[in-house]
């Protein structure tokens, strides 16, 4: 997966094993966030795949891929759980658009499969910076989506 950096500002670097954890804990309205691939064969690629939605499903409406970009160029001393990935939305793509029904018609939207994707596993990882470094985290703060 090639990737151009020239639109990224600020990103989440992080490695497959923080990861893992910060997806099992998040949940929005029943959908979950999981690996949706074996690390071992990422690097071939240069890319995680990364599932939202139901994992036991894999139709369109109610499960979608991601392609995480892999930013290791030799495999990691530690194993896979090692692989570093970039978190940005200008870098993370679909493996295929989400479908929604939307009264008879079955549609498309990429706009709302990146929201409803990267902004609940941004929020996550904010939390993890700021039980790390001691930050003060209010109900006021806090986020509606569960996490």
């Amino acid at each position: 997966m090639d990737i151009n950096l020239d639109d990224v500002d600020l990103a989440i670097v992080v490695n497959v094993e923080i990861l893992r954890e910060v997806l099992h804990k998040i949940c929005k309205m029943g959908r979950k966030w999981w690996i949706a691939c074996e690390p071992e064969y990422a690097l071939e690629r240069g890319y995680l795949t990364i599932g939202y939605g139901d994992p036991g499903c894999t139709d369109r409406l109610n499960t979608v891929l991601y392609r995480l970009p892999i930013l290791n160029t030799e495999p990691p001393i530690g194993g896979p759980d090692k692989l570093v990935v970039l978190l940005d939305s200008s870098v993370v793509a679909p493996e295929q658009p989400g479908v929604y029904r939307h009264g008879e018609r079955v549609v498309e939207d990429v706009i709302a499969d990146i929201e409803d994707f990267f902004i609940p596993i941004q929020r996550a990882f904010v939390q993890v910076l700021a039980e790390l470094t001691g930050a003060r985290w209010t109900s006021a703060t806090r986020f509606k989506e569960g996490i």
